[in-house]
């Protein structure tokens, strides 16, 4: 029977099983490959409240897996990873160490014990994206044992969305060889399985647009993304003059995640006085200031949020209410917030997504340059709301985009941003695809002969996700018809 030609986007992962030269895999009988990108952050909060807006890009750098049932019920799994994720590594079991006789996995304290050793912590993340879908009623229980290869070609480091890529990548290779087609797999239900298994497993948070954007983006699109009870996203091309880069500085001394976040909490702090004060008008209350339009702040929304207030005295004031028993635990009451500063850059933040949308639609419908310089300034905006409104600043990422602006749009250098809140040494710049090359160039100098910052990596270039196009089914090497003849013993079954 004929199969769908290998993608592409496969052949290097392909290249790479081959080389092992059958050593897990069995590429002459039938397997399921499946790929899904990192992710670019280019605009948003991060907090991903009602009413906020998002903009992020799937990258051309993935995390590939192979999957292939057996005949037996060993199980196998290697993955391919970079250094910070453990490096190359092997696991070797049966279905019975990680699921139970009735089907579903086993609890998770046997499961913790299991892989107490550090030297298999790693496998508590291929854990995450197996009981993250069958929280969400996505896997079947595997009837037979598989061998499962897992290598990663995404950066190390979270600016890049390794963690969504890796769990999105799994999942979908887990969905295939247990039975589900195609076209029953829901790419946002795919997402939202991968956050709530690593929360659960590892208690780390993966945010909805990173799996998304690794789930169901687009090549050549930003993924726009309205946040609330019911998202909306849309998918916004990118015009083939303009290209938004990922630019990775390498330094060291990144924001914690509290510091990340930081000006949510504030945000959301702030937020609570702004509906006091509607309640008290009879007026409709607010989800998050990314519903506010930075017209009505200044309109007078800004004046309901105090400029600055201590941890204390908003708990005194609002930690009775059940609307925040989530929220007080975050609160430092040793802390002075600032509230209407937060609230100014959650609110404008969101009109600067929205506003990049609209300057790269109409940068498409007419070919004005301007537009892609206005789309400059959004990231230019959200720089420096960072550092104004939020006071998160690095110096090197300080220097690189004063370099950055000094080379201009005469250049085709429009704007750059640190991603993340700080999180990360990577930054997003949107040039003009001329000076692709320009801005390689311009990495490369600044990080030379500096202490403080790595060698400079410049991502351009996006991909599907792996929702879209990025699975495959089928056989990598099929053997000649002469090879088909020759006794073999079977050791796995069909994917």
């Amino acid at each position: 029977m004929s199969q769908a030609a290998l993608p592409s986007s496969f052949l290097p992962f392909a290249a790479l099983l081959a080389s092992e030269d059958g050593e897990l895999l069995q590429l002459d009988k039938p397997l399921w490959l499946t790929r899904a990108p990192g992710r670019l952050d280019v605009l948003g909060t991060g907090s991903e409240a009602p009413g906020t807006a998002s903009i992020s890009v799937p990258l051309a750098r993935s995390v590939y897996t192979a999957i292939q049932n057996r005949e037996d019920r060993k199980v196998r799994i290697r993955v391919l990873l970079p250094k910070s994720w453990g490096g190359s590594r092997l696991w070797e079991g049966k279905v019975e160490d990680l699921y139970t006789k009735k089907g579903p996995p086993r609890s998770m304290a046997v499961l913790r014990q299991t892989f107490s050793d550090p030297k298999d912590l790693w496998m508590m993340r291929v854990l995450a994206v197996m009981i993250g879908l069958r929280r969400t009623r996505q896997l079947n229980t595997p009837k037979v044992g598989f061998d499962i290869v897992i290598w990663s070609r995404v950066p190390e480091g979270i600016g890049f969305g390794e963690r969504a890529a890796f769990g999105v990548s799994l999942g979908l290779a887990l969905k295939g060889s247990t039975g589900l087609a195609k076209k029953r797999v829901d790419g946002v239900l795919v997402a939202k399985a991968v956050q709530i298994g690593f929360k659960e497993v590892l208690d780390e948070d993966i945010p909805l647009t990173d799996a998304l954007t690794s789930a169901v983006g687009r090549a050549d699109c930003v993924l726009y993304i309205e946040h609330g009870a019911d998202l909306t996203m849309q998918w916004i091309p990118i015009p083939q003059q303009c290209s938004l880069a990922a630019v990775d500085l390498g330094y060291g001394e990144l924001n914690t995640p509290s510091e990340r976040a930081q000006p949510a909490i504030a945000a959301q702090m702030a937020l609570a006085h702004l509906n006091d004060a509607m309640k008290a008008a009879g007026n409709q209350e607010y989800g998050s200031w990314g519903q506010i339009s930075s017209v009505d702040f200044e309109g007078g929304m800004r004046d309901h949020a105090p400029p600055s207030q201590k941890g204390r005295d908003w708990i005194k004031a609002f930690g009775r209410r059940a609307d925040f028993k989530a929220l007080v635990p975050l609160v430092d009451p040793a802390k002075a917030y600032r509230l209407r500063a937060s609230a100014e850059h959650e609110c404008r933040e969101s009109d600067r997504a929205r506003q990049l949308v609209s300057n790269l639609n109409e940068y498409g419908r007419t070919m004005r340059e301007a537009y892609l310089a206005e789309s400059g300034r959004c990231l230019n905006g959200g720089q420096r709301s960072l550092m104004e409104k939020c006071k998160i600043t690095h110096p090197v990422a300080d220097d690189f985009v004063k370099r950055f602006k000094d080379a201009g749009r005469k250049s085709g250098m429009f704007g750059a941003r640190i991603t993340l809140n700080g999180g990360s040494s990577v930054l997003a710049a949107a040039v003009h695809q001329s000076a692709r090359g320009d801005l390689r160039d311009l990495t490369v100098d600044f990080c030379s002969g500096r202490d403080d910052c790595g060698d400079g990596l410049v991502v351009v270039g996006s991909d599907d996700g792996g929702v879209l196009l990025s699975w495959w089914e089928g056989v990598v090497h099929p053997r000649d018809e002469a090879e088909a003849d020759s006794p073999e013993p079977a050791t796995a079954a069909k994917a």
